[in-house]
């Protein structure tokens, strides 16, 4: 979670006990009031902004209070600055100074949490502006049963590393003018879950289908795109299974948690804004899932940059194989794993299996083998393009792996 670290220090004072209108208190030292917005550095050292409104009236009133004192002092300096030969600046040389990196430091440690259930499979490091996720983008728990619009695609392990790592900002920045997910970003993550799963727009790149509701994705809420890269496209609630309840299932990628479902019973409910997000109690702003779109963040609250229909930049995914068009009547049955590497996924039309069986090699080629319901058989095998780039999509040429459009 972020914290508004960069506020412009005025004048700190000693701690004092806060308390807002839910009835929580919180022990710190007034630091700054800008636009609406509190600063108070807890007595553990970190800031913890809130909205003026958050506070209790009585301390409304002292805030406002404080603020004209300030001001007073601030008024009687401009005086002495322009009469004096040196600068003489009214502040109290033994009030704490505000830490930029607080901020930082516990945006830091959240996502650390955040990551840790899934370190064995997801790698994270960080610098001064960002949290890199690394992973190969396959979940351990089953894929793609319960489909019954397919689009003919398999899970392919990704090479989302290094420069090709997820990236989430330390310091995530208000956007003046927030942009919805209901207008933009069709293409491409919006956010990353917290087990290296990259989350997509519920609504496809047609803009305007709801994966969900068009029975595109599986019972964990994800499938697999053009590049047979998995991922999601409603909030992974599932994952607090290893998270544990109230803990972030994914992040946003301008730097925002998104928890799970909200408990109305809860003493800190609160409703939710047009982006699916609103500010807590502790004055940090989250998005939350919910069973009803946008599922998840319904666009940015934070800065991001958008080009060509996606937050840019952000990994790229790849398939040695072509891309396919929609298999028509079919639903998805079963996904196992028969070896390390081995995969058997098994669809039906009309109730008739089939089933399209894959290996993949230590060097990223696949080998391929459909079975269609008619009982024909056919093999493919692809290698890793060079540059990464893929082969023409379409599924033109050999592949016959069931009925088309």
């Amino acid at each position: 979670m972020a914290h508004d670290g960069s506020e412009p220090h005025q004048h700190a004072v000693a701690d004092r006990q806060w308390t807002l209108v839910t009835g929580d208190t919180l022990i710190g030292s007034f630091v700054s009031e800008r636009d609406g917005r509190v600063i108070i550095r807890r007595s553990d050292g970190w800031l913890r902004p809130l909205n003026v409104t958050q506070l209790s009236a009585a301390d409304q009133t002292w805030v406002a209070e404080r603020q004209r004192q300030i001001l007073q002092l601030n008024t009687q300096a401009a005086f002495l600055i322009t009469s004096l030969p040196q600068p003489q600046p009214v502040v109290d040389p033994s009030a704490p100074q505000p830490a930029a990196s607080a901020d930082t430091a516990a945006q830091k440690k959240l996502l650390d949490q955040s990551f840790q259930p899934f370190s064995e499979v997801v790698k994270t490091r960080a610098d001064e502006n960002y949290f890199y996720v690394e992973s190969n983008g396959v979940p351990a728990h089953e894929m793609m049963v319960g489909i019954t619009a397919w689009q003919q695609q398999v899970p392919l392990p990704q090479k989302y590393n290094g420069e090709n790592a997820w990236r989430i900002p330390l310091n995530p920045v208000p956007a003046k003018n927030p942009m919805s997910a209901k207008d933009n970003f069709f293409r491409g993550a919006i956010a990353i879950a917290v087990n290296g799963v990259p989350i997509f727009n519920p609504i496809k790149n047609d803009g305007r289908t709801d994966t969900l509701l068009a029975g595109e994705l599986d019972n964990f809420g994800g499938h697999c795109g053009r590049a047979d890269d998995y991922h999601y496209h409603i909030a992974p609630v599932h994952l607090e299974k290893q998270t544990g309840a109230g803990k972030p299932v994914g992040w946003a990628l301008d730097g925002y948690p998104i928890y799970g479902y909200q408990d109305p019973a809860a003493k800190d409910y609160a409703p939710l804004d047009a982006l699916n997000g609103h500010i807590g109690p502790d004055g940090l702003y989250h998005y939350h899932a919910t069973k009803q779109y946008p599922y998840l963040n319904g666009g940015f609250y934070g800065e991001v940059v958008e080009r060509d229909g996606q937050v840019d930049p952000q990994p790229r995914a790849e398939s040695p194989r072509p891309a396919l068009p929609p298999m028509r009547g079919a639903k998805i049955t079963r996904f196992t794993q028969t070896q390390p590497g081995s995969y058997v996924l098994t669809y039906e039309i009309n109730g008739r299996p089939g089933t399209v069986s894959y290996t993949i090699a230590a060097n990223g080629g696949v080998s391929f083998e459909f079975r269609t319901p008619d009982g024909e058989v056919t093999k493919e095998d692809y290698q890793p393009r060079a540059g990464g780039r893929r082969p023409p999509g379409g599924g033109g040429g050999q592949r016959p792996p069931g009925d088309r459009p």
